[in-house]
Formats: structure tokens, C-alpha cells, sequence
């Protein structure tokens, strides 16, 4: 490899034994060394650029820019010997960690063009970020090069997160103007960061495409969160994503161009490889292969030069609408807000279902009759048909969008919708009753007359699949998985049932399943399009108000019921793991059922033994289990035979 004939040396005064060393060098390859101050060549630099037209300077990573600016006004080479191995610029330009390889290096007659990148008139070597950036800052990829050690990485990453966590509703956005050479946008964005050498960077990792050092081009990764739910889910979302994952996250918009101007109406903080400013304006521009530098040959291996003369403008991530953009940068709401464009076609639908058809009363009627057979008929197939045709879930998911936008006639068009469909189902399903000759309590009859809070549960997942279905035209398929799930005319068919049958209990307590339904599935649906941002919360405030008051009161009785059922539960497990010694055999229980009352427990049960208890031992029975539980005993037990 030849080396140059003739060279400056920009030194400090710390570093005489580099100094030093260099001059060794430089006698043994017969190379003409100036020796040159670092204060005094960046004072007056033209005063040496008639010397020598190749420059070695010992560098920090703080110095290189303002060489670089130096060498590419005056046309001059550059030789990098870092002071810091390790550091950034060592790692950007792939120096060699030995000192004598990159003494070699700096010396050598073979610079290469490279791009460089200014930031309003200023080199920049790294990357620049603007604005509020939580885990592509700079400061993070430099710790990340840094630290190797698992434990350090992960408390590291768990710091960060916590930090920009605690300032969740402190983080604003706030309008631009970006412009390109051929594109001029108006957004609003709560930081940027643009990418030159710094291609590892956690800003790097957001982008589903590779970058390039020397393509031409800057490489702009936009944050712009449109909620406080979208910023936490782009801040957890940055801990699992993978490198070169496909598409880019939800608030993340990716431009590459020559030459980009970003203007606010408002101070921004602005960091240059470290270096703060505040500006109002930013302009970055690139300038293809301006500065020659000696480079190692790891550098050329992994950055081989591309001309790249397309920009790229990924912006679809980035508020554009002048709604939103007013919206999120008096105040970013909690969740995303969806624009009356966003959700026209789904409120006409669901205005629509709020409106009882000929073909809902059709499908009301037809899904009674089936269901009310079914019951009979103790056919869970049958049951499960009827659920599916059943149409009681369009008209409660129209509720829950009324209540949300507080909108009045919606609202009560659907009740209205609702309530006709209900009296239909009660009406068919009681004329059935009174013509069906069976007058007998099936089990899929029973099973719908003791509601707990569990069947509360299952209403809320059932409306928020509901309306994540309705919201999603992708997962409409989904809505008779949905329908089975809830069962909602069953409970209605049970509770007819009970009116032709004039039982006042089964009325009850099928009629308690189909309100716990009816208000667990219109809010948890009203919740979930507040989440999916169709209305603000203040305007959902009153309907909100009124459906969780409304869940409240309905999850009182069903409170009441699981705690009752739920002794039941450990009374009939305390029984079947009791044994009792009748003539010196032990007699244990099964088909046991318990019904338990304030003052007294009802039980009935089989005694399984060589022969049935007679009067003194269910006496002593009956005594020993009072004492157990302390309540007065019914017992009412059968015998089955032992051998």
C-alpha cells in the first residue's frame, strides 16, 4: 500500500507520545510530516492548506466535525487517529482499534468521497434528533455500543421505559411543515431523528428497510403518537421489535431525501452528535461524496456505495387531516380519536342496525321458535342454531355507540329495536309453552336460571369482540362465534318459558341472565369504541356514567348468587370427602345437592354402603353435621347398594 508524500499533523498538546510515535512512522516510509496545533489549524486553516493537501489529525469525537467542515471547504484529505477507542466515531467509521493500524491507515494514499450530512450549516457525523425521541435518542445508542453485559442491557432498557412511562401526559406534539425537493407536508410530531453513520441505532431498528451511509440520501424516522395508548404501544412495541421487521409501527412515518426543512411554530430542541441547540427551523442537506477520508477496509466491505436518486415518503403514520392535527396538539387524548371520515361507513351500519327490519323480526321470531324447541327438546345443537340466527346483538351494539356519542336517537331507536325484539321472543316462546304438553324442567333450562358473576364475564368479552367485530370489517366473520358466545335468546326463551308456566322464580332468574347480557355487552362495547377512539371521553362521559352504573347494579344480584352458589360448592365437597361410621363400616356420599339458606342447609344425597342408615344413625348424621356447620340440617338421603 503506498502512503502519502507529504502530510499534516494536527496534534494537541497532550498527546506528545502519539506525537511521537507518528513521527517514527513517518521516518520509516519517508513521509514529510507539519506539524500543526489543533487551536491554531482550526483558528486559521487556510494558512495550511498550501502546505499539504492531506491532513492526520488526532480527533475526538467532538473535533472530527469541525475537521471535517475544515477539509470540505478547503478540498483537503483526512487521516483519523482516535483518542477514544471505542467511541462513536471509531465505530461509525470502522477505525482499527490498535493505534499502529491506524496510524498506517491515516497515512494512507487512498481516501475515499464519502457523503456528508449538515444540520443548519453544521457537520453531522451520527444522526440528529429533534424533539421529544424515547428510545431512538442518541444517548441510548451510544449506551447500547457500550455495554455488552445482559443484566446491564435489561436495567438499562427497564430505566428508560420507566422514564418515558412517567412522562405519559406530559409528552406533546406539536405541528411542521416538512418539506423535500418535491414534497410539502403538514403534520404534527412529537420528535424526529435522521440517520447518517449511525445505521445501529434504535432509530435504525423501527424501519423495516436496510440503510445506507453512502447513498445520497438522509434517512428521517418521524415520531408522531396520536394517543397516550398508540405512544405506549410504540414505547413496548420498540422493546420486542426485531431488525428489519415488516412494516413500520402504527406512529412512525419514514422519509429519505436529499435535502429535507422541517419548520414549527414553536422552539424545538435540537441535538447534533451530542451537541444541544434550540431552533424553530431545522434543514438538513445531504452532500454526496464531499469529503475524502482514509478508510479501513471493514468500512468498505460494509458500505459499498449506492446512487440513489429516489426519495422515499412513507408518511401514512403522520396526522394529515387538520382535525386531528388541532386535536392532538392542544392536548394528546388518551386514546386515538377515529374522524368523522374515519367511521362514516360503520355509523351508517350501525344506524342502520338500530332500526327494526322485516327481516329482524322475521329472524327474531324464527330464532325463538327454534330455541324455545330446543330447550324442550334439551337439544344443545338445536340451541346453538338458534343463537345464530338470533339478530339481539346488532341493536345492542348500536346502544353502545349511541351511549358513547351521547347520541340521543340512536340510543333510543335501539332500546326501542331491542325491546320489540325481546317482547317477541317472550311472546313466542310462552304461546310454545302453553301449547307444548311438556311441562318438564330440562337441564338447558336450569342451566339459565341461576346467573353469577361469571356470566357477567363472559357479556363483557362477548361485547368487546362484538364491537372490535363491527369496528373491523377484516373480523366480521367472526360475529356468529360471537352470538354463540353471549346466548342471548335462550335466556329470553327461558324466561317466556316461565311466563306461560306462570313460575315467578324461572321469570326471575332467566330474566336476571338476559339484563346481565343485554348491560354487559352494550358496555364493554361502549368501552371498546371509546378505546378504538370513536368518540372523546368527555362527550362519552354521561353514557359511560350510565352503563357502569347500570353493570353495578345488575352485578349485585349476581354477586349475591355466586357467593351462594359458591357455598353450596364447599358444603357438597365437604360431604363427599366426609365419612361416616354406621355399624363399624364407613358410609360415604354421592349425587349430592345442596341448597343453602341463611338458617338452614337443605341437602340431598346418596349413601353408598351394605345397607340404608336407619332412624338413630341419620339422627346421629344429622347431629354431627350441625355441629359441623353450625345451621340446622334437612337431609333427604337415598341408598345405594354396596357390595
Amino acid at each position: 500500500m503506498a502512503f502519502m508524500e507529504k502530510a499534516l499533523v494536527v496534534y494537541t498538546n497532550e498527546q506528545f507520545a502519539l506525537l511521537e510515535k507518528v513521527h517514527t512512522f513517518a521516518l520509516t516510509h519517508n513521509i514529510k510530516l507539519i506539524d500543526v496545533p489543533l487551536d491554531e489549524f482550526l483558528e486559521t486553516p487556510g494558512m495550511f492548506s498550501d502546505q499539504a493537501d492531506h491532513v492526520v489529525a488526532f480527533v475526538t469525537d467532538q473535533t472530527a466535525h469541525q475537521l471535517i467542515d475544515i477539509a470540505k471547504t478547503l478540498n483537503l484529505s483526512l487521516g483519523f487517529i482516535p483518542l477514544v477507542q471505542g467511541g462513536p466515531l471509531a465505530t461509525w467509521f470502522k477505525l482499527p482499534k490498535d493505534q499502529d493500524q491506524a496510524i498506517r491507515l491515516a497515512f494512507e494514499d487512498d481516501p475515499e468521497a464519502l457523503d456528508i450530512l449538515r444540520c443548519n450549516n453544521e457537520v453531522v457525523l451520527g444522526s440528529v434528533t429533534i424533539g421529544n425521541t424515547p428510545f431512538v435518542n442518541q444517548r441510548s445508542s451510544t449506551w447500547l455500543r457500550r455495554e455488552q453485559s445482559p443484566w446491564r442491557f435489561a436495567l438499562y432498557w427497564l430505566a428508560l421505559l420507566w422514564r418515558s412511562i412517567r412522562n405519559l401526559f406530559t409528552i406533546s406534539v406539536f405541528p411542521v411543515t416538512i418539506s423535500t425537493d418535491k414534497k410539502e407536508l403538514q403534520t404534527a410530531i412529537s420528535g424526529m431523528v435522521a440517520i447518517e453513520n449511525d445505521i445501529h441505532s434504535a432509530a435504525a431498528r423501527l424501519l423495516d428497510t436496510t440503510i445506507s451511509v453512502q447513498d445520497n440520501r438522509v434517512s428521517c424516522v418521524a415520531i408522531a403518537p396520536k394517543s397516550v395508548i398508540q405512544y405506549l404501544e410504540f414505547l413496548f412495541g420498540s422493546l420486542l421489535r426485531r431488525r428489519n421487521q415488516r412494516k413500520l409501527p402504527s406512529c412512525i412515518g419514514y422519509i429519505k431525501t436529499k435535502r429535507l426543512t422541517l419548520k414549527a411554530n414553536q422552539p424545538m430542541r435540537l441535538v447534533l452528535d451530542g451537541r444541544m441547540r434550540k431552533t424553530d427551523s431545522v434543514e438538513l442537506e445531504m452532500y454526496p461524496r464531499a469529503v475524502r477520508i482514509n478508510m479501513s477496509d471493514e468500512y468498505h466491505d460494509f458500505h459499498e456505495p449506492i446512487d440513489d436518486n429516489k426519495d422515499t415518503m412513507r408518511v401514512d403514520n403522520l396526522p394529515q387531516n387538520e382535525e386531528r392535527i388541532s386535536m392532538i396538539t392542544r392536548h394528546l387524548p388518551l386514546f386515538t380519536h377515529a374522524l368523522e371520515e374515519d367511521f362514516k361507513e360503520l355509523f351508517l351500519q350501525v344506524r342502520d342496525s338500530a332500526v327494526a327490519h322485516p327481516h329482524y323480526l322475521a329472524l327474531m321470531i324464527l330464532s325463538s321458535i327454534v330455541a324455545t324447541l330446543g330447550l324442550f327438546l334439551n337439544s344443545t345443537a338445536v340451541i346453538i342454531g338458534a343463537m345464530v340466527l338470533a339478530p339481539l346483538m346488532a341493536p345492542i351494539v348500536a346502544v353502545a355507540m349511541g351511549l358513547l356519542r351521547s347520541d340521543r336517537s340512536l340510543t333510543l331507536q335501539s332500546l326501542k329495536t331491542i325491546g320489540i325484539g325481546v317482547v317477541l321472543g317472550l311472546f313466542v316462546s310462552a304461546l310454545l309453552a302453553i301449547l307444548v304438553p311438556v311441562k318438564e324442567l330440562t337441564p338447558e333450562i336450569a342451566g339459565r336460571l341461576q346467573p353469577t358473576l361469571l356470566d357477567l364475564g363472559v357479556a363483557i368479552a362477548c361485547g368487546i369482540a362484538g364491537a372490535y367485530a363491527y369496528a373491523r370489517a377484516s373480523v366480521m366473520r367472526s360475529l356468529p362465534g360471537v352470538a354463540i358466545a353471549v346466548a342471548l335468546v335462550p335466556p329470553l326463551c327461558v324466561a317466556g318459558i316461565g311466563l306461560g308456566w306462570t313460575n315467578l322464580s324461572m321469570i326471575w332468574g332467566a330474566g336476571l341472565l338476559l339484563a346481565t347480557n343485554l348491560i354487559g355487552i352494550a358496555g364493554a362495547a361502549a368501552l371498546t369504541f371509546l378505546v378504538l377512539g370513536y368518540a372523546p371521553v368527555q362527550r362519552a362521559r354521561k353514557g359511560l356514567i350510565l352503563t357502569m352504573a347500570s353493570v353495578v347494579v345488575i352485578a349485585i344480584p349476581l354477586a349475591f348468587a355466586f357467593a351462594s352458589i359458591y357455598q353450596n360448592y364447599r358444603i357438597e365437597r365437604d360431604i363427599s370427602q366426609f365419612e361416616f361410621v354406621y355399624n363399624q363400616q364407613p358410609i360415604q356420599f354421592s349425587n349430592i345437592e345442596v341448597n343453602a339458606r341463611r338458617n338452614a342447609i337443605y341437602v340431598r344425597a346418596d349413601s353408598i354402603g351394605t345397607q340404608p342408615l336407619d332412624d338413630a344413625s341419620m339422627r346421629a348424621l344429622k347431629e354431627e353435621l350441625e355441629t359441623r356447620w353450625n345451621r340446622e340440617v334437612t337431609l333427604e338421603i337415598g341408598f345405594r347398594y354396596r357390595l
